[in-house]
């Protein structure tokens, strides 16, 4: 069951979610990709230094509206004032609410850098109106991919990729049941504090300061 990508909030039910892993039963099947690329693929990543005092974890969805917004307004002042100042380091979690949105997050995963996942989720992010509410999202999907120099026969793979996919989803169920995602994007602060919602820079820095204020008083 596809959650909506026009709501308010986003809210993954429980009943949601495992129709969402059924789902995944209906891709076709491939070959299973071997262990330790998967391992590879679903390495953590991170913009910002590891010496940063403050990490902050963002439960994002590809196909979700507020993400996108967030990625486009609030990221950029963020990356500038605190991540490349070594102040923050922002950590991505993949937490697709729908099928269309685990294709993405496996497309930028199969990439073969940290800079090439990070690259596409910015891209995805902000091309998301074209690709993600298209008739053919599927096919504006892999005209993203074609940026990144990934073939039709490729895409196709991606597309096949269960072990892949399931990982995604395996990440995304334990995520949940550590910190009560329900909604994105969802931030966790140093893995105790949570911030919910497209916040504009100045309402996410306020809250995020009184956080860390409260945190060190």
């Amino acid at each position: 069951m596809k959650v909506s990508i026009l709501n308010k909030t986003f809210k993954l039910k429980r009943r949601e979610f495992f129709l969402g892993i059924l789902a995944l039963s209906s891709f076709p099947k491939m070959a299973l990709s071997d262990p330790s690329t998967i391992k590879h693929m679903m390495r953590s990543q991170f913009l910002g230094s590891d010496d940063a005092p403050i990490k902050i974890k963002e439960y994002f969805s590809l196909t979700c509206g507020h993400c996108a917004n967030f990625h486009k307004n609030t990221l950029p002042r963020l990356k500038n004032k605190y991540i490349d100042k070594g102040k923050i380091q922002l950590e991505f979690v993949d937490y697709p609410l729908d099928r269309l949105a685990v294709i993405a997050a496996a497309l930028a995963r199969t990439l073969p850098s940290d800079e090439g996942y990070v690259k596409a989720i910015d891209i995805l992010l902000q091309k998301q109106k074209q690709w993600a509410y298209s008739k053919k999202p599927l096919e504006g999907l892999y005209s993203i991919a074609k940026l990144f120099g990934v073939s039709s026969k490729e895409f196709d793979e991606i597309k096949k990729n269960i072990p892949l996919m399931q990982e995604i989803i395996n990440r995304m169920e334990e995520e949940s049941k550590n910190f009560n995602i329900e909604s994105t994007p969802t931030f966790i602060i140093n893995n105790e504090h949570k911030i919910s919602g497209a916040l504009s820079f100045k309402e996410f820095e306020n809250k995020l300061l009184t956080l860390v204020k409260a945190k060190n008083s």
